[in-house]
């Protein structure tokens, strides 16, 4: 226990792996399997040090009391934290500069009572992480490792390059990864705006393959075709210049054999995935109209689309160029010379935010759509139609968030199934009436929770980024929660103008997974200073 080890990928590898709690700890035969890979390799160093370095692994023995150990990072950094024992269920927690706190119990995803807590560190300075057991409840051995994400294989990833086809053996003397599988690490320079696909083939496993970005987030797939073999495939557009990592592996842990990985341009009219970089912005659009004098008035909506845009700024990701407009404002004209202005402004990684709070409306006897109606966000001085804004947004080819707190807004759709990579959340149906939140909260319900997601609430792993799969259990979690004990009454109206009692319920649209589940939407805070508005 007095020698250093450095980690790779999963540093993860010298784990130990936990069974469930009706197993009551008892090491289990992969358990076992993993113990005695771990002989093989350098053991961890002690934790009396009481220090834990990135890329390091330590061991250590928990007893009566928690123990705690400090951890030296850097701001912008990708860590990923894990804490696992055969011994006792662990808890692992973190605290840092800027009031920063993380805690988890089990890891995501983990079939085991193993902890970890992958984030992104707001500042330089000294982290406390705290190990403990579930309900206080236990002792015995442990072993906390952690991990840079940007370099998950320190210097033993091999280089490869494009247009090259690689083969190699997964065996017993491999790196192990967090979930217990053997791991091979390749390094590949890309460039911006490359368009490539990472081929991962096997005849002897069933292979897993992961793309690690320079700024540590992960893309990664298990079967490309699920129904016709077992090889893996990733399409991927290079948000960045750098190093990228190339992971492979299993999908189950302890599987040996041959594969060959292979790097070549994408396919013509291939889909790549489009990874957010850490410095991406939103550029925002947000509408809100409460004084209206044409038709009836609302209450509050207008301060929804001010809140929205002071959440942006406030967490750092807010670009210049976003534009704000409220009651007499947000006419026509000026929406589409702001959209045309702030795309035109937009880099290839930024995300554009469209938000409108206030009066939406059904028209019908209409040409354009199948039940012979179309839905309208209804600005101060005319109606803006949903087919309309699909013309407007034609030919922006960027990563979209589409956010209407509006009757009828469901009707809107069409524009996010119109491209790839777009993600709409509606506050009702195309045929239901939305309604006006009670109390101070917003104009409406889905503004409420919105702002709250955007001010980190839809972080919901930690990690300091807000995925779309991640926005949209959250939408819908929070509303659901609200309606649980008294559901919104409201009216529905079909293609006949006719009205009948009915419900408003959130929509979340991600395109027909136009929109990728672990699509990165914005990273909190971590856009260059010099290029996002200033907090007040």
């Amino acid at each position: 226990m007095t020698k250093t080890m450095l980690l790779s990928a999963a540093a993860l590898a010298a784990i130990l792996t936990v069974t469930p709690a009706a197993a009551q700890f008892n090491q289990s035969a992969a358990a076992q399997q993993s113990m005695q890979e771990q002989e093989r390799k350098p053991a961890a160093r002690s934790s009396a040090t009481g220090r834990l370095v990135i890329g390091e692994g330590v061991d250590g023995r928990l007893s009566a009391r928690n123990e705690t150990l400090t951890m030296e990072g850097r701001a912008g950094q990708r860590v990923r934290i894990s804490l696992a024992s055969d011994r006792f269920d662990t808890v692992l927690r973190m605290t840092g500069p800027g009031n920063f706190s993380a805690e988890n119990d089990d890891a995501p995803g983990a079939q085991t009572l193993n902890s970890m807590i992958e984030t992104v560190l707001p500042a330089d300075g000294t982290y406390t992480l705290t190990v403990s057991a579930y309900n206080n409840s236990g002792s015995g051995a442990y072993r906390i490792a952690a991990l840079d994400m940007a370099n998950p294989a320190g210097d033993s990833a091999r280089p490869v390059a494009f247009g090259e086809t690689t083969t190699g053996m997964l065996t017993a003397s491999d790196d192990t990864s967090f979930d217990g599988a053997f791991v091979d690490y390749y390094a590949y320079t890309g460039r911006a705006g490359e368009r490539v696909t990472f081929d991962l083939g096997s005849d002897a496993i069933d292979t897993m393959l992961s793309v690690y970005l320079p700024n540590g987030t992960e893309e990664r797939n298990d079967d490309f075709r699920a129904s016709e073999g077992t090889d893996s495939r990733l399409s991927i557009t290079l948000p960045v210049d750098g190093t990228y990592t190339i992971a492979a592996s299993s999908y189950s842990p302890g599987e040996q054999g041959g594969y060959s990985l292979t790097i070549r341009e994408a396919d013509a009219g291939v889909r790549t995935v489009r990874p957010a970089s850490g410095n991406a912005r939103v550029f925002a659009l947000s509408v809100g109209v409460a004084d209206y004098q044409r038709i009836s008035p609302l209450n509050r909506t207008d301060e929804d689309a001010t809140r929205v845009t002071d959440a942006l700024r406030e967490t750092g990701m807010l670009a210049p160029e976003s534009v704000t407009l409220v009651n007499a404002q947000a006419t026509r004209a000026n929406f589409q010379s702001a959209l045309t202005d702030i795309t035109q402004a937009m880099g290839d990684d930024d995300l554009l935010l469209i938000f409108f709070s206030g009066h939406g409306e059904k028209v019908e006897n209409m040409t354009t759509e199948r039940d012979g109606s179309a839905e309208t966000i209804e600005l101060f001085d005319a109606a803006l139609f949903d087919y309309e804004l699909a013309a407007m947004m034609e030919g922006i080819d960027a990563r979209t968030l589409l956010v209407i707190d509006a009757c009828f807004a469901g009707g809107f759709d069409n524009v996010i199934r119109n491209a790839d990579n777009r993600m709409g959340i509606f506050s009702s149906d195309e045929d239901v009436l939305s309604l006006v939140a009670e109390g101070e909260k917003a104009g409406g319900y889905i503004s409420h929770i919105f702002r709250a997601a955007m001010e980190g609430s839809a972080d919901m792993n930690g990690d300091r980024a807000i995925e779309a799969g991640e926005l949209s259990e959250y939408m819908r979690r929070e509303f659901y929660r609200m309606v649980l004990e008294e559901p919104l009454g409201t009216d529905a109206e079909d293609f006949r103008d006719m009205q009948t009692p009915g419900w408003q319920n959130i929509v979340v649209d991600r395109g027909g997974d136009g929109m990728p589940h672990q699509q990165v939407l914005m990273n909190l805070g971590s856009a260059d200073n010099r290029q996002v508005a200033r907090a007040n």
